[in-house]
């Protein structure tokens, strides 16, 4: 298999996770948000590879994707966004990680991604309440 190969491979990986994510929600797949996260999580895999990939060869790096660029940098923005998150609640830091959630509300007009984030700052915040 070649590096362009698996880059071409990758791309269309990070559509279908992106689209999964989507439906997952709009199915109200259960248990929703723990779903939407292990797909968030993917995604963020594959596109940290992209990103080495085209770090290591530029001439990789597409010069037009299927996705318009508006929508491009939705996914790039909210898979940064979702890394930050998942990194803060790990330290436990939920507040930190709600607030990113937050964040990314402001700051995109995504329907699909901001129904994640929502989701996420549910999920957060049923977890943030002290246990009776």
């Amino acid at each position: 298999m070649t590096l362009k190969r698996l880059h071409q491979l990758l791309r269309v990986t990070s559509h279908l996770l992106d689209q999964a994510a989507a439906d997952a929600h709009r199915t109200q797949l259960h248990p929703l948000s723990t779903n939407i996260e292990r797909i968030g999580r993917a995604l963020i895999e594959v596109l940290d590879v992209q990103r080495q990939i085209h770090i290591a060869h530029p001439e990789l790096r597409p010069r037009s994707l299927a996705a318009p660029a508006r929508e491009r940098d939705a996914i790039l923005l909210f898979a940064r966004c979702m890394a930050e998150a998942l990194e803060l609640e790990e330290r436990g830091e939920t507040q930190a990680a709600i607030a990113t959630y937050e964040w990314f509300l402001g700051n995109s007009r995504s329907l699909s991604r901001r129904a994640i984030a929502q989701a996420q700052i549910r999920r957060l915040s049923l977890s943030a309440v002290p246990a009776r």
